[in-house]
């Protein structure tokens, strides 16, 4: 019984994914993951957790390869910011940016998001990926599953206490 105790109390903190370093957090990007805008934005910006260096770098790239970012970035504390050339045509872009926090932890990271009318007027996929409806249903199915193995382990180990139990000496036994 002690021992389903103590697995059951660990469970949660080992199905648990570990955290990544904190300070590698992104609090904001701008335009947002999976944003669709009527137009170009003037500038891209991504904000961390944690204050980052001026060698940090971000890159605006279109789907054949061009960057749109002008001129060197601009690094204010935790927030890089980087203008985007005028002219960008319709459609879609991915953000990526190499960044180094002050204590020498390097991180990289992207974002897409969609320029044009049409892609404003489109449904944003990312949007429709996660819904609070999918998370619930994945939570509930998370939910039985550790549910169902909390119930596997106390009946293996109750078996395996009444295993132990009978292959144990008698007491008073000459052996």
């Amino acid at each position: 019984m002690i021992v389903t105790v103590a697995l059951a109390a660990g469970l949660p903190l080992a199905v648990t994914a570990a955290p990544a370093s904190a300070h590698g957090a992104t609090h904001s990007i701008t335009p947002a993951a999976g944003a669709a805008l009527a137009t170009a934005p003037a500038q891209v910006e991504v904000v961390f957790a944690a204050q980052i260096t001026s060698d940090s770098t971000v890159a605006v790239i279109d789907r054949t390869g061009t960057d749109w970012a002008d001129g060197p970035p601009v690094v204010h504390g935790a927030t890089l910011r980087h203008r985007v050339r005028a002219g960008m045509p319709d459609g879609g872009y991915e953000i990526r940016w190499h960044v180094t926090f002050t204590d020498g932890h390097p991180v990289t990271g992207t974002a897409e998001f969609r320029v044009g009318a049409r892609a404003a007027a489109a449904p944003n996929p990312f949007q429709a990926r996660v819904s609070h409806g999918g998370v619930v249903a994945f939570q509930f199915a998370a939910g039985t599953a550790v549910f169902a193995l909390l119930l596997a382990v106390m009946t293996l180990s109750r078996g395996v206490y009444a295993a132990s139990k009978h292959e144990s000496p008698r007491e008073g036994s000459t052996l």
